[in-house]
Parts: C-alpha cells; sequence; structure tokens
C-alpha cells in the first residue's frame, strides 16, 4: 500500500480506510515528526503531537484541494496541532519575564558538537512561549501579525517574545562555544 498513488491514498484515508491512513503516517511520520519537535520539550511530547497531528491529518484530508503540495498542507496541520496540544496542556505564557531563570535550567554540555540535533535541544529548552513564538517567525515564517492572530496575543507581545527568544539562544549558544556554560 505504501506505493499507492498519492491521489488513492488521500482518497483511502478521507474514507476511513486504515491500511491507507497507515501507509499515509508511514510515509510522512518522519518529516511532520521533526516538525512537532521543534514545539515540544521532549521526544514524548513531540510524538504525542504527532499523534494529534495524524489524527487531524484523517479528520480533515477532504478539506485539501489538491491546490499545493500534500506536505505542506500536512506541515501546517501539524503545526497547528502542536500548538493546539501546548494550549490544552498548560496555556502559553507570555508576559513573564524569564530573564531571570537560574543559568542550570539550561541541560546542555558545552563540549558538544554544535549540530542541528544540539541546537535542537537547546531550542526544546526555551519556555513554552518563547518557543512557539520562536519557531512560528524564524522556522515557519509567519510574521507578527499572523503570530498575534494565531495565539490571540498582541503584536508588541509577538516580537517581544521573539527577541528574547533570541537573546537566550545567543547567550547560551556564545556559553557553549567559549566553553563557559
Amino acid at each position: 500500500m505504501s506505493d499507492m498513488p498519492l491521489k488513492q491514498l488521500i482518497a483511502g484515508c478521507g474514507n476511513g480506510d486504515s491500511k491507507a491512513q497507515r501507509a499515509l503516517f508511514d510515509r510522512y511520520q518522519s518529516p511532520l515528526f521533526c516538525v512537532c519537535l521543534r514545539y515540544a520539550r521532549d521526544r514524548p511530547e513531540a510524538q504525542d503531537m504527532l499523534q494529534e497531528a495524524f489524527l487531524a491529518i484523517y479528520r480533515d484530508i477532504g478539506q485539501y484541494n489538491g491546490s499545493g503540495a500534500l506536505d505542506a498542507w500536512m506541515h501546517r496541520v501539524a503545526v497547528r496541532s502542536a500548538l493546539q496540544y501546548l494550549r490544552r496542556k498548560n496555556p502559553l505564557r507570555f508576559a513573564e519575564d524569564y530573564d531571570g531563570l537560574p543559568a542550570n535550567t539550561w541541560n546542555v554540555s558545552p563540549d558538544l558538537e554544535l549540530n542541528g540535533e544540539t541546537i535542537l535541544r537547546i531550542v526544546q529548552q526555551l519556555p513554552d512561549g518563547y518557543r512557539t513564538v520562536f519557531n512560528l517567525h524564524c522556522m515557519e515564517a509567519y510574521s507578527y501579525a499572523e503570530i498575534a492572530a494565531e495565539l490571540g496575543i498582541a503584536e508588541s507581545t509577538a516580537r517581544s517574545q521573539y527577541t528574547r527568544a533570541c537573546r537566550h539562544l545567543r547567550g547560551l549558544l556564545e556559553k557553549i562555544l567559549t566553553n563557559t556554560f
């Protein structure tokens, strides 16, 4: 079934065919898991987000009209699902100033190789509000106005959260690069 043409796979998912759903999951789980990892604190949370994303994909696949790439549509569904997950789990806090976080709350060793996995681990340790706005603006290319509308916050709050997230990330990277972490 994994060799099934995409059109048939989509139709099967729309009809509730569990084999088609499994084939779609197998084909797209890896890239969508990477999306969820950026919004989650850890792998188990990302797996929960991924599961919810696929439930939404299966439920809403009839809304996909074929005018764009299926993987781009699924990416947007995964982002929305991750945001909904975060809202349900613990409402995102944006007004709180995290500048006073003690240094030992950051769990990254200075001898780690600076690669994508290390950067992901650092981003995952940001407070939820910072991490969410950082991902939406930096990774998803949402404007501050779009972030504000999506999260129900002021545009100025989205800007300040992004600025603070970048400042925290910059400080952590400087500590790692200078081995003073």
